[in-house]
């Protein structure tokens, strides 16, 4: 199946580098156990400390996400949420529509699985939160004189 065939979340999805290699077959059974939900400028998506079990996918829109003393840009593509998706964590930032934005959620439960069978998507995940891992340590040692 070529790409343009691919339903607008498979394609949205392919845009988020750890699933960009999957399968059409694959980013469809992820569609499926997603969830679209839409947020009005303004409005939190999710709140620092919540407790959290859902990732989110920034599907069209824009967000920004607070964390460290720092905001950060989240377009379509960009994903957050995955330390609570990965270990049922509380919600490290504070993430806030800053225009109409569609998001799709995917439950811990649902994704989990999804991740055994996927284990290319589990690497690159990982790969992700390690980048983001070392960018708030650069921060932190910028800010210590380091």
């Amino acid at each position: 199946m070529a790409v343009h065939d691919e339903s607008p979340e498979a394609e949205a999805l392919r845009r988020v580098p750890f699933f960009e290699d999957l399968t059409p077959e694959d980013l469809e059974r992820i569609c499926a156990i997603g969830e679209r939900r839409t947020y009005a400028p303004s409005e939190v998506i999710v709140g620092k400390d919540e407790e959290g079990l859902d990732l989110f996918i920034v599907m069209s829109g824009a967000a920004s996400v607070e964390t460290g003393g720092a905001v950060h840009p989240l377009r379509p593509g960009d994903f957050f949420g995955e330390m609570a998706l990965l270990a049922n964590r509380r919600r490290s930032a504070t993430v806030v529509a800053t225009e109409p934005v569609e998001v799709m959620t995917i439950r811990s439960t649902y994704f989990k699985p999804f991740l055994v069978k996927n284990p290319s998507v589990a690497v690159a995940l990982l790969e992700g939160v390690a980048a983001r891992l070392r960018e708030v340590q650069d921060r932190v040692d910028r800010s210590t004189g380091a």
